[in-house]
């Protein structure tokens, strides 16, 4: 699960938004539909073919379910983000959407997004009290909910049984702290075949997991909920010190030109990397050959994991914003029983009912992991702060172009322009 928002859109997204939003939709008035009518609903998703036919049986289950809406699912398998800013500029928007947790409050800062505050508040049909806080606090902006959680993908660790029995090291566990670890790696490090080059490395990162990973652990962040950009305090700085140790010092990770082509899990499933930190959903643990257990990731000094979460967010230009809201909740409720890992804890024991290709070890590691995972800090300018963190600051750790503190300086002061614009 490598996604990040540096893929996904231009520096021009904001202004653009900005006129976007005040577009008309497919009805601007807000009525809702005449009473006995069953209002259609577009509901835009992204997903590969075998995605596509099961979101399609659930939004069939949904249909029939339902007395005064029906879904029409409409797919995207490229440039989903693209694609939905289009059809927003031609008066065209779906009324729900898939949205990642990047996007929500520079859609909703623009008046992309519907405010469903007040229907979730008085909707006794939804408990927002059972779903977990951090994912909730991605689909908010300004203290206002703009949409619901479908997923959830903290960052956990994988790690190859065999090659810790080869290597006589203990397994790891919740206990483990980033210098146990990074001891483990080194140990894990070998010339398997004695021919003068290491062949075998304890882990890999190569801007995976996202850089505030590291920061999170030791305290840091990088902006504030109150938008004050905090990546040159001293424990932002401390968590990239480790970052930079597992980069360069430790000689525990393969080349980047060798992660570059052979790829970041593509090496752990070929038996090659002893831990490996990836998402929740992968299939790390299914690898046909490997005996791969799972674990949660090592704490600094806090305990905290990358949470990648998307939300079901609504047109704020839909016909019929109630009806909407509703099929936003039940398609979004089908979903969670679909999707590992469900945002609502009332769930959490039914993972493997859900995904049962998952080790036990795999799932305790998920639910212990729910409970303080997290996702970005939104902001509405966060495609420009995520490209300005891998250019100024991971892409130059990676290179060894700096010290950890000097980059997070410079990187910070170039945040607060952008922020001060």
């Amino acid at each position: 699960m490598m996604k990040s928002s540096r893929w996904l859109g231009s520096l021009g997204l904001v202004s653009a938004l900005t006129v976007l939003g005040a577009c008309g939709g497919q009805g601007a008035d807000g009525n809702s539909e005449a009473e006995g009518e069953v209002a259609g609903i577009d509901f835009a998703a992204f997903g590969g073919p075998e995605e596509v036919r099961e979101l399609q049986a659930l939004v069939d289950e949904v249909n029939d379910n339902a007395d005064d809406y029906q879904i029409n699912l409409i797919t995207i398998a490229d440039d989903y983000y693209t694609a939905i800013q289009t059809r927003i500029a031609g008066g065209n928007a779906p009324d729900i959407f898939y949205l990642s947790q990047e996007w929500v409050a520079t859609y909703a800062d623009s008046d992309v997004l519907l405010d469903i505050t007040e229907f979730a508040e008085n909707d006794p049909d939804l408990d927002l009290d059972s779903y977990y806080e951090a994912p909730l606090e991605t689909a908010t902006y300004d203290g206002q909910l703009y949409g619901l959680p479908w997923v959830s993908q903290p960052v956990i660790m994988y790690y190859n049984v065999d090659l810790f029995d080869e290597a006589g090291v203990e397994y790891p566990d919740n206990t483990w702290d980033w210098d146990q670890f990074r001891e483990a790696a080194k140990e894990l490090t070998k010339d398997t075949n004695d021919d003068g080059r290491i062949d075998q490395w304890g882990t890999t990162t190569h801007g995976w997991p996202p850089t505030h990973q590291w920061i999170w652990t030791m305290g840091g962040d990088v902006i504030t909920e109150d938008g004050e950009v905090v990546l040159d305090s001293p424990e932002s700085i401390e968590g990239l010190e480790i970052l930079n140790n597992i980069l360069h010092d430790d000689e525990i990770i393969p080349a980047a030109n060798t992660i570059e082509q052979q790829g970041l899990a593509e090496m752990f499933k070929a038996g090659r990397i002893g831990m490996f930190m990836g998402g929740a959903a992968d299939d790390l643990d299914r690898v046909e050959g490997l005996n791969v257990e799972a674990t949660v990731v090592p704490h600094g000094e806090e305990r905290a994991t990358f949470n990648w979460i998307a939300s079901m967010v609504a047109s704020s230009k839909t016909e019929d914003p109630e009806t909407a809201y509703k099929a936003l909740r039940d398609m979004t409720e089908a979903i969670h029983t679909w999707k590992i890992v469900p945002p609502d804890s009332r769930l959490a024991d039914q993972i493997l009912d859900i995904e049962p290709r998952k080790t036990e070890s795999a799932v305790e590691a998920m639910n212990e992991s729910m409970e303080y995972a997290r996702g970005f800090t939104g902001h509405p300018k966060q495609q420009q702060i995520d490209t300005i963190l891998w250019d100024s600051l991971t892409s130059q750790l990676i290179a060894g172009n700096g010290t950890p503190e000097e980059l997070a300086k410079e990187t910070a002061e170039q945040l607060r322009d952008l922020l001060e614009e």
